[in-house]
């Protein structure tokens, strides 16, 4: 048998990794590390707070959630969100 020859087209077809370890684009969570005064930021750094913000952002949401049920509704709006972050 012969062996099937490789061009570099099929070896490049990887998606785009767009989030990291945590949810969030490691590039916007690398922009808010920036803005808050940093020159340089390790790629550890991006990926802890994005777990972070994935973790608590998930239990500002389930928090909301219940607000909203709780108020016989099945939309979450932005007080729902506001305050649940004020109760957390």
């Amino acid at each position: 048998m012969a062996k099937k020859k490789v061009t570099k087209k099929e070896t490049a077809k990887k998606a785009p990794a767009k989030a990291g370890a945590g949810g969030f684009a490691s590039a916007r969570v690398e922009r808010i590390i920036r803005d808050a005064g940093a020159f340089r930021v390790s790629a550890d750094a991006v990926s802890a707070l994005n777990e972070i913000i994935t973790e608590h952002g998930g239990k500002i949401a389930k928090y909301a959630v219940e607000i909203t049920n709780n108020s016989g509704r099945k939309t979450v709006k932005g007080d729902d969100i506001k305050l649940a972050m004020s109760k957390i």
